[in-house]
């Protein structure tokens, strides 16, 4: 017998018999994706901890159940724990604190009515939160993450994903049943709806088990909740679209899109640009500072990040190879000027050279193996947002991105540079940091716009591949120089331009291409690619394989230089 929400209504009824049906407030949180579960009462307000409700055992054979063992020993031993999950009151009422403690205006009555310690005295409050079940009994669900910084930017060999628990199994919403009440004798009516004003916000702005602001854990009370951001804050919604060869979880035959995909894809390109201004150290020190850090020390960071599913979401092409689409919407939030001066302007970099998830560094196309077999490689990124019209006052969705002239990448960057010196004059430096990374920055990188595929590969609306027997039309000028294999183009699988995953311990390329639907004039086709290749500590005019790409860019038909290091004249 499930009897998670039954103290909450055994309660509720008490206060409705003893007329005090005002001390008793409730309502249906859901959890959009998942929450990050603890294995311990954590210090952390953030974290979300299991309870042994009588419906199974828990013994790990080593540490602790979400220990950094074998993901796929996890998947088929442990791929569920006996264990419902649940929201502690503690939790909800730490998230409703560090809520108020954003807001000095509503901070005294806080403490007045949720208590305080002060030193060895400690004040009581005068309501009482209540753990939350979910609705129906929910047990603990197997979920990764890919400590992959390291692994992109630096090239360092592939991370081992690190296994954990989660209340949720990113596909159902989860409904949770919230309750806060008023002591008797000491809250009145209007107090006790005062504090749940402050929970409904709490929780739908905070979310809960989110100790880095990945996305996990978001919370929605309602579709007509209307949400305060924090004080100096802005929130950025986009739509997204995204067509990808697949990404997988703990299961590797499940396709899944997750948070984490999208705080992956921000924190590195972040790490990116920061590379180009400040020393390692201060970069990761910023990095930490904007997105957050689990070791070797815990802290939240200023940036959240959440992800809100759409109708579509891991539909299949109703052919071969296959790929997959997920739409939704991605929201940002952040302190004013870090989020439109520091955040934004990298997302409009990122969203032009690159995708998200698996094969995030190349365009949606076909690619034979060596068995013969076709599969989809790449992925394929839109963002859109929501913009004014000066003249009509009309809102209207426009792309998220660059227009395809150097003036335009150049003067984003600049402003972009402009804010970091403000933000952290203590931390930029001019020196030349083109180091063996991936570092984005005029002097580090290069970035040019190459003709074709002739016309999109894919149909969007109803996913399909419009030319699924030809692979090359998939592909444009840059997909093609990527596949040349004959010396001195050896660049398919070479580790420094293509990668070779085939071979096993793969490293990423570090050359990455996205293809966008804009037109090249000169080569009358209706698609470009835009490269970008990081130099990772080569000169332009040296003889490494990727100075000789860049040279190869450089002398391409159509090709258009739009950022970043270019080819000597006279090499």
């Amino acid at each position: 017998m499930y009897t998670g929400s039954r103290l909450i209504e055994l309660l509720e009824l008490q206060h409705q018999r003893r007329s005090q049906s005002g001390l008793f407030k409730k309502g249906t949180f859901t959890i959009q994706w998942r929450a990050k579960v603890g294995s311990f009462p954590h210090p952390d307000v953030e974290t979300i901890v299991s309870a042994g409700e009588p419906c199974g055992t828990w013994r790990p054979t080593q540490g602790r159940p979400e220990d950094k063992r074998n993901v796929n020993e996890n998947w088929e031993r442990l791929r569920i724990l006996p264990l419902n999950g649940y929201i502690p009151g503690a939790s909800i009422r730490g998230i409703v604190r560090a809520w108020a403690k954003q807001r000095p205006d509503i901070l005294p009555r806080m403490y007045e009515l949720l208590g305080y310690q002060n030193n060895d005295t400690i004040t009581a409050g005068k309501i009482e939160f209540l753990d939350a079940w979910p609705d129906e009994p929910t047990k603990l669900t197997l979920d990764i993450v890919n400590p992959q910084q390291e692994f992109q930017v630096y090239h360092q060999g592939q991370g081992m994903p690190i296994s954990l628990y989660t209340l949720g199994n990113g596909k159902d919403y989860i409904p949770v049943t919230v309750a806060i009440r008023g002591i008797p004798g000491r809250a009145t009516d209007a107090e006790v709806s005062e504090v749940w004003g402050w929970v409904q916000q709490a929780l739908s702005l905070y979310g809960v088990g989110s100790r880095t602001a990945s996305g996990y854990g978001t919370l929605k009370f309602s579709d007509s909740f209307r949400l305060t951001p924090d004080p100096d804050c802005a929130i950025k919604q986009f739509d997204f679209s995204l067509y990808s060869q697949g990404s997988a979880g703990p299961n590797m035959q499940t396709m899944e899109l997750r948070p984490s995909h999208w705080r992956g894809w921000l924190r590195s390109w972040i790490l990116r640009f920061l590379l180009g201004v400040m020393s390692q150290q201060d970069a990761k020190k910023t990095v930490g500072e904007l997105l957050g850090t689990l070791e070797p020390q815990t802290r939240k960071g200023c940036v959240r990040l959440q992800m809100f599913k759409g109708t579509t979401w891991g539909d299949r092409s109703t052919d071969q190879p296959r790929f997959y689409a997920w739409k939704g919407k991605l929201q940002i939030s952040a302190p004013n000027d870090i989020l439109n001066q520091i955040i934004l302007p990298i997302m409009r970099f990122a969203v032009m050279v690159g995708g998200v998830g698996r094969g995030w560094r190349r365009p949606l196309h076909i690619y034979y193996m060596n068995n013969g077999h076709a599969a989809a490689r790449g992925t394929l990124l839109t963002l859109t947002h929501k913009v004014r019209n000066r003249g009509t006052q009309q809102w209207e969705t426009k792309p998220y991105g660059l227009p395809l002239n150097a003036a335009a990448w150049t003067k984003a960057y600049s402003d972009w540079l402009a804010a970091v010196q403000r933000q952290w004059p203590d931390r930029v430096t001019a020196d030349n940091h083109n180091i063996s990374a991936e570092v984005f920055s005029p002097s580090t990188c290069a970035i040019y716009a190459v003709p074709g595929p002739d016309s999109e590969p894919i149909e969007r609306r109803e996913p399909y591949w419009k030319q699924a027997n030809d692979a090359e039309a998939t592909r444009g000028d840059g997909m093609y120089l990527i596949y040349q294999q004959t010396a001195p183009r050896n660049y398919k699988r070479n580790l420094d331009i293509g990668g070779n995953a085939g071979v096993g311990n793969a490293s990423c390329s570090w050359a990455s291409i996205k293809r966008v639907n804009i037109p090249n004039k000169e080569e009358e086709t209706d698609c470009q690619e835009i490269v970008c290749l990081f130099m990772g500590g080569q000169t332009p005019n040296s003889d490494h394989v990727r100075s000789r790409f860049l040279r190869d860019l450089g002398k391409m038909s159509g090709a258009v230089h739009v950022f970043g290091v270019q080819p000597p004249t006279n090499p």
